[in-house]
This record gives structure tokens, C-alpha cells and sequence, in this order.
């Protein structure tokens, strides 16, 4: 079953539609989460406050991940298995964007450390990796409220050549004496890689059955382990 299936049980106003509601609050605050923890890296002014609100809002990501895991744990004690599937896609989908608001606040402690970013040589480079992510969050969120598959599957490919980009910047900053930049680059580039992961294995819900959740289909039809 694919998320096709599960927006049909959404939509017949089944229990699990609260759930939904949910996790697209989750997808909401994590992009939220993205774009404060980024925004020292496109020139504007560090701000003291901003740690603190990304800590708030990291913790309403992990309350919604628990109120959903519950939910769901009541849900099947109640109805049994028959919406078994969707219950666990949903619980690997859940962590995912968890996850996402982990490396937000890994982003901002060392923008907030390195100030001397934004004169570094590939600051453009982040800054594009950042605009298309910030992109990519919308995406994935339409198609995983639509069940749009053909923008699931372009934006999933997408990210995929973005994260071969990360590992080509970070296995070259390796083989260079860069200094103090290069680490807090290289770190914030994995970041991006991951980040940019996460939100591909929620654009594989819309495309691959369970078993497969968090693979990859390439273009010539291989499926392969997203090794982000």
C-alpha cells in the first residue's frame, strides 16, 4: 500500500485523518525549523533569541511525534489491524521529520559559532542547497497531502543528485587544507544532506510500498538504499 491508499482513508473521515493533520504540522514546523536555523548563512544578522526558538520548536516536533505514536498505538487497541500499514508508514515517516528538527538545531549551533560564513568561497553553494530545500519542503508536503506521484518521484530525484552534490563538497574539503571554514562547511553540508534525505523518504511513501519505504527508484528503474 502506497500513500494513495492512505489519503483515501483520510478523506473517508477515518480516525487516522487527526493523525495526517498532524504530521503535516510536524512537516510545517521542521521547514520553519530550516529556515530560522539557516538564515545567518544568507546574510542576516545572528540573533541570540533564535536558539531558543528552534529549541521550542524542536520540542513541539517531538510532542507531535509522541502524540502521533500514541495516537496510533490507540487506534489499532481499538480497531485491530486493519489500517496496520498505514499506522507503521507512518511511524517511520514521523521519525524522519523528527530527525529533520535534530539537524536544524546541529545547522544553527554552527552558523552560530562560524561567523565568518558568509565570506566563505562556498557560501553560494549553500545558499543553493538552501533555496532548493526550502522548495523541496513544499513539495513534499503537497505531494504527500495529494498523493501526487509524479511530483513525489521528481522531487525525490532531485534530492538524490543534491545529496551526490553534498558528498562531492565534503570528500573535497577533506582533501584540502581549508582551516577553520572547511570543518563547520563540511558539517553543514552533511546536515543539508540528511535533511534533504528525510524528506525524500517522506516523498517515497507516495510512491513505494512499505517494504520499500526510504529506497530509491532511479531512472532506469533501479531501486537502490538511500544512503544518506
Amino acid at each position: 500500500m502506497v500513500l494513495k491508499e492512505l489519503i483515501s482513508l483520510w478523506h473517508a473521515e477515518s480516525p487516522l485523518g487527526e493523525l495526517f493533520k498532524r504530521f503535516d504540522e510536524m512537516l510545517i514546523t521542521a521547514k520553519e525549523m530550516f529556515f530560522l536555523s539557516t538564515s545567518h548563512l544568507v546574510g542576516d544578522k545572528f540573533d541570540a533569541e533564535l536558539g531558543n526558538r528552534i529549541i521550542k520548536m524542536d520540542g513541539k516536533l517531538n510532542t507531535l511525534e509522541q502524540v502521533i505514536r500514541r495516537d496510533i498505538v490507540t487506534h489499532i487497541s481499538v480497531s485491530g489491524t486493519t489500517d496496520i500499514i498505514p499506522c507503521l508508514q507512518l511511524i517511520s515517516l514521523v521519525k524522519d521529520v523528527e530527525r529533520v528538527g535534530d539537524y536544524c538545531k546541529n545547522i544553527h549551533e554552527i552558523a552560530s559559532k562560524y561567523e565568518s560564513l558568509q565570506s566563505d568561497p562556498l557560501i553560494s553553494d549553500l545558499r543553493d542547497m538552501r533555496k532548493k530545500i526550502m522548495i523541496w519542503f513544499d513539495q513534499t508536503k503537497r505531494a504527500f497531502d495529494r498523493a501526487e506521484k509524479d511530483l513525489a518521484t521528481s522531487t525525490r530525484s532531485e534530492a538524490y543528485l543534491l545529496e551526490k552534490e553534498c558528498d562531492r563538497l565534503v570528500w573535497s574539503l577533506a582533501e584540502e587544507s581549508g582551516g577553520r571554514n572547511a570543518v563547520a562547511i563540511a558539517m553543514i553540508i552533511r546536515f543539508f544532506k540528511r535533511v534533504t534525505a528525510h524528506l525524500g523518504n517522506v516523498c517515497t511513501s507516495v510512491t513505494m510500498p512499505l517494504d520499500k519505504l526510504d529506497y530509491f527508484k532511479k531512472p532506469d528503474g533501479t531501486i537502490v538504499e538511500d544512503d544518506g
